[in-house]
């Protein structure tokens, strides 16, 4: 009978442990909400900039996917492989809802705190990804799962190719965007309206960087990653840094540094 019980007590336990899609907190604290933003923010950005292509007459489709078009095929995979992950994700390693702290902004410093969650955040996330990005294209075994995100637009690169990527691709992005959301550089839990900021803007920066349209150019204007991106999809410039650039940079000098250093040394050996 205690065998029977402790059963029981296991199964209820893993059956409470599944995600409840219910309201209890409100619609701002279900664990939902924050993924579906992201989703929406993707869906808005990547029309938005898509109108403006169109206008432009820098996209001759009207319909956004397009009858046996590869957009559809890699649209419904993103959103699909996004969506399992997050509900994986809140299986095995959710964060409580209990302990994300909503800090809705009351005063100048509780303003200034969320803004700095924000920065961070974002610094963060393009910081990691430049890595994963450069190791896409430098690691001989990774370079074929980014692959596609570069040769499947063949050179008409538009807003909605920002989604077009392989599973691996796609998922290192979303498993970096995760782990900047979780908690702040300085360890404690983000609060939830820097976690909704952050997706907005992420995802904004991610579109307007693959638009072919010149406007709106909000992003483009201040940072040379979101600026130098379609360059580096077309015309295979070396810049893997996706919104601001001084990785790049530091890299190329420590690169030019090095090279430097084995020309006079091959010079001192003659």
């Amino acid at each position: 009978e205690n065998h029977i019980k402790q059963n029981a007590s296991i199964t209820m336990i893993t059956f409470q442990g599944l995600p409840s899609f219910d309201l209890e907190n409100g619609l701002l604290c279900a664990w939902w909400f924050e993924p579906l933003l992201a989703t929406m923010s993707f869906a808005f950005w990547v029309n938005f900039y898509w109108h403006h292509e169109r206008i432009r007459g820098l996209s001759n489709d009207k319909r956004f996917i397009p009858d046996g078009h590869y957009y559809g095929a890699w649209w419904y995979q993103s959103v699909s492989a996004y969506w399992i992950g997050i509900y994986i994700l809140k299986l095995f390693a959710p964060t409580p809802s209990s302990q994300i702290p909503n800090r809705i902004p009351h005063s100048v410093s509780d303003l200034a705190y969320v803004l700095v969650e924000l920065v961070a955040g974002v610094v963060a996330y393009d910081t990691i990804i430049f890595f994963v990005h450069w190791a896409l294209h430098d690691v001989p075994v990774l370079r074929k799962f980014h692959r596609t995100h570069h040769h499947q637009h063949d050179g008409n690169l538009e807003s909605r190719d920002t989604l077009n990527h392989s599973l691996v691709d796609g998922s290192l992005q979303v498993i970096v965007n995760i782990l900047v959301q979780r908690t702040t550089p300085w360890g404690s839990v983000k609060t939830r309206l820097a976690r909704a900021l952050h997706n907005i803007f992420v995802t904004w920066m991610l579109v307007e960087s693959h638009t072919s349209s010149p406007y709106p150019n909000i992003w483009r204007r201040f940072f040379v990653g979101v600026r130098n991106h379609r360059m580096h999809h077309i015309g295979g410039k070396h810049c893997h840094q996706q919104f601001f650039g001084y990785l790049d940079n530091l890299r190329d000098a420590c690169f030019a540094c090095a090279d430097e250093t084995k020309i006079q040394f091959k010079a001192k050996q003659l």
